[in-house]
């Protein structure tokens, strides 16, 4: 008895015809990840601003 052994394809492949929609698909993704970080960098000033304040007080105290 012969066997014939032959891969199955388990997921969509990209076709030169889907390049472009695959294209822009990871750039939106992309797009959307930086917008996720950009919205967290006022959270992060205002919280590096109120540390500076609080360790430049600190640094006026004698040490104890």
């Amino acid at each position: 008895m012969k066997v014939l052994n032959q891969s199955i394809q388990l997921s969509n492949t990209t076709t030169d015809e889907r390049i472009v929609k695959t294209g822009a698909l990871m750039f939106f993704r992309a797009l959307r990840t930086v917008a996720d970080y950009a919205s967290q960098i006022p959270e992060v000033a205002t919280q590096a601003a109120s540390d500076i304040a609080s360790a430049w007080e600190e640094s006026s105290r004698p040490n104890a």
